[in-house]
């Protein structure tokens, strides 16, 4: 059976390098972005025959559905949902200099976008023989990691925290799932310089990062609720 994933957030950075990696493991792919002329941009430079673009803005739940559509036109099925997009918009804000609205909008994307995804994909990735959905998370949303400094501690209250909750997220559907499947884990590359950080220096590069993610999502060993880096199970 042919094998279909979708993967937010893939117009640029780790979400681009996923998709690269999977479509090079003959997946179809399915790339999500926001802006339909980056994304098509996206599309055309991987040149892959196997990778289609599918507009999707994960904190708007019509365009979460209409997504949900424009796959089941092409397959009933999606052996991996990787849910890669997310915003981090208190870079080096102090949290008690943090505003309310800002802390509101990283939830809305991050948790609430994260949560529709899983719900609304959920039949399609229950429908594949061994599928899975992977959430892209940080190590620095790991409290126990933070609080004993085994982390860089970059105080960045509103991005750790929704991260923080999508762990929650994987542990509760996780829970749900049980040994029955499917399969929910979270992932953390580590620091990669990216544009979610500004492009910070001494990071992996994109392509590294992916690697990470893409080895645990075609992973034999069945992670189902934990969180994971690139060594293995991280405490939460």
């Amino acid at each position: 059976m042919k094998k279909f994933a979708f993967v937010t957030g893939a117009n640029k950075g780790i979400g681009y390098e996923i998709v690269r990696q999977l479509a090079e493991q003959d997946y179809h792919v399915f790339l999500g972005a926001r802006n339909e002329e980056l994304g098509q941009k996206a599309v055309h430079s991987l040149s892959f025959s196997n990778v289609s673009f599918v507009p999707v803005d994960i904190s708007d739940t019509l365009s979460i559905q209409t997504a949900k559509n424009k796959i089941l036109e092409v397959t009933d099925h999606l052996d991996l949902l990787i849910n890669n997009a997310g915003i981090a918009l208190d870079f080096g804000i102090l949290p008690s200099e943090l505003k309310l609205e800002t802390l509101r909008q990283e939830f809305d994307v991050n948790f609430f976008g994260t949560f529709q995804m899983i719900q609304t994909f959920l039949p399609l990735v229950k429908k594949s023989q061994g599928g899975k959905i992977v959430n892209v998370t940080t190590d620095m949303a790991s409290q126990t990691m933070f609080a004993n400094g085994e982390i860089p501690q970059l105080n960045i209250l509103g991005y750790n925290s929704t991260k923080t909750a999508v762990n929650s997220l994987t542990l509760a559907f996780g829970t749900e799932f049980g040994t029955s499947g499917p399969e929910i884990l979270g992932v953390t590359p580590g620091f990669t310089t990216t544009d979610l950080n500004h492009n910070s220096p001494g990071g992996k590069t994109t392509a590294e990062g992916a690697q990470i993610i893409v080895k645990y999502a075609l992973s034999d060993t069945n992670y189902n609720g934990k969180i994971l880096d690139k060594n293995g199970i991280i405490p939460w």
